[in-house]
């Protein structure tokens, strides 16, 4: 008897139910349907109603492997799998970083223009502040 997936459908538990009159331990969705359909356990045969299931409270962060991935054939699709997510993701961020890199460029561009633009209204302004005073210097005499 495992306590880690069902005695019924030999799925990984995601909510799990014990039986109080026999011990065993089922998913409750799977059970559910069991003992409306039949009204007895599908291991021993007992007689069993939905009163006698209780929940069991498990540690949601040790979930079991599915039972896929119990052999080394499955072990090793489960690892392409995750090897093939992780390119996938890479190569995303990736064009992402492209894009990011672009724009930071487009945008440097623009600062640097503007401060070239700046610099000259400065100094258009500097010189304009000098003619002026230059003017004003020439009238008092």
């Amino acid at each position: 008897m495992s306590v880690t997936h069902c005695a019924l459908s030999g799925q990984p538990l995601i909510d799990p139910v014990v039986s109080v009159k026999t011990g065993h331990v089922y998913e409750r969705s799977a059970i559910t349907k069991y003992i409306q359909s039949t009204g007895r356990c599908p291991i021993t045969n007992v007689e069993l109603s939905l009163p006698d299931i209780i929940s069991l409270q498990a540690n949601p962060s040790a979930k079991p492997r599915p039972l896929s991935q119990n052999s080394i054939p499955g072990l090793i699709d489960a690892f392409k799998n995750e090897w093939d997510a992780v390119v996938i993701e890479t190569h995303e961020l990736k064009k992402y970083i492209d894009v990011l890199r672009q724009e930071l460029s487009h945008s440097l561009y623009q600062y640097d223009a503007a401060c070239r633009v700046i610099a000259r209204l400065v100094k258009e302004k500097d010189e304009l502040v000098h003619a002026l005073q230059e003017l004003n210097k020439e009238d008092k005499e």
